[in-house]
């Protein structure tokens, strides 16, 4: 006897089944997230250099193809050596990366710490010109000053046994030297791996296109590829951008420190310069542990560094920003600000980085959805539309015709700013 399946019923099975197990899944991620992070944070932990090597080639592959170009047109120019000048390119990436952190480590780390040694040594001197700030700031208002006199007090009495609990942790620094080491493992095998990546991009994203297509639909392979495509282009325009604009503000920063004397410009400079990664936020993280530093040395030029980095973050927020990142990312100011507080909570200093391009791909992909649908229903997808009545008033050779709600379905009615423009 000859047995027919029903096709439709098959499918109905099929996703019921589906939502089963993605029910379950959700279940035990609930249930048992600890565990289940504990294996992410495993996995994670070993394939830390392979992550390394991909970030690291994320970051240098503009940089590479920039070099890659230079040297096919102008060096080898009508001979075609691309293997040679790939080997070339990634070369010197590699090298600016090394001089640059050797440049860090050689230039920076020895004057940072020499700057925290001071701070240390001269704590009592610092406080001293604190109070002798508050009694002269506040020599008519004495409750005022007494408060802040008790304050700083405890503050000194606590600067005072500090060393005394620091001690102990740098004692046993030597317990804790192997996860540096294992950093500096990881990172260095991430460079070797992002030589690799770099040398020979096309063939392995070739073999990723090749295995996505053996498993899915045409039309499914199309959409993903152009989803990667824009996720690339708004990730690496926003990083690369950001990391050459936080360098400039933080060179600029030192150079305008240095100049007017203010304490301790370099490691002010690294700190101002790093948190400037942070869109929106970065430039007031940075702000406010300096203006303390620089209170406790020199109360009287509090002020003068808030101006200066208020006015750096006016060149950077209107001049340097627009023209280095111009609109790498296409988000909203409130998106901005909505994506790094949720990122930062997640994620902490790495998702308030990466929260704005990761916001920006889905808001570009979600108004390219909707404009889509509106398109289908024959409805006008110009925003400032939708800021008026359905009833529409379209004013063509000085005759007015009144189009109601049924007629949007069928026709595609121009926008009032367009109506305007057209005129």
């Amino acid at each position: 006897m000859r047995k027919y399946t029903n096709k439709r019923y098959n499918t109905i099975a099929a996703y019921v089944l589906a939502v089963i197990a993605l029910t379950m899944l959700m279940v035990i991620c609930i249930f048992r997230f600890s565990t289940i992070w504990s294996i992410i944070a495993k996995a994670i932990s070993v394939l830390s250099p392979v992550i390394w090597g991909f970030a690291i080639a994320f970051i240098l592959n503009p940089a590479m193809k920039f070099i890659d170009r230079f040297i096919s047109k102008r060096i080898f120019k009508k001979k075609e050596r691309p293997r040679l000048a790939r080997v070339i390119s990634v070369s010197l990436v590699i090298l600016m990366l090394l001089v640059i952190i050797c440049g860090t480590i050689a230039l920076i780390l020895p004057s940072l710490f020499q700057s925290l040694y001071e701070i240390f040594r001269n704590a009592p001197d610092y406080i001293n010109k604190i109070q002798d700030f508050l009694n002269d700031a506040f020599k008519d208002n004495k409750e005022i000053l007494d408060a802040l006199t008790g304050k700083l007090t405890e503050f000194a009495q606590d600067t005072s046994v500090l060393w005394e609990r620091v001690e102990p942790v740098l004692t046993n620094l030597m317990s804790s030297i192997w996860s540096v080491v294992t950093f500096l493992k990881n990172f260095f095998l991430g460079i070797i791996i992002s030589v690799y990546l770099l040398y020979s991009k096309e063939k392995l994203i070739a073999q990723c296109k090749k295995i996505m297509l053996a498993f899915s639909k045409k039309r499914n392979f199309d959409s993903t590829i152009s989803i990667l495509d824009r996720a690339n282009k708004t990730f690496s325009g926003f990083i690369s951008g950001k990391l050459l604009d936080s360098l400039i503000i933080g060179i600029m920063c030192g150079i305008i420190l240095a100049v007017f004397k203010f304490p301790y410009p370099l490691m002010i400079a690294v700190f101002v310069g790093i948190t400037n990664v942070i869109p929106f936020f970065g430039p007031f993280i940075g702000a406010i542990p300096s203006a303390l530093l620089i209170l406790l040395i020199e109360p009287n030029m509090v002020i003068w560094f808030i101006i200066v980095i208020i006015l750096l973050q006016q060149f950077d927020g209107n001049i340097l920003g627009p023209k280095i990142l111009g609109d790498s990312t296409g988000l909203p100011a409130i998106w901005v600000l909505v994506s790094i507080l949720v990122g930062g909570g997640l994620f902490g200093f790495l998702g308030m980085i990466l929260a704005v391009p990761a916001f920006a791909l889905i808001y570009d992909l979600l108004r390219e959805y909707i404009v889509n649908k509106l398109r289908k229903k024959h409805l006008p997808t110009n925003t400032d539309y939708y800021r008026n009545r359905l009833d529409t008033v379209v004013k063509k050779n000085d005759s007015v015709k009144i189009l109601s709600k049924s007629d949007l379905d069928k026709i595609n009615i121009p926008s009032a700013k367009d109506v305007n423009q057209a005129k």
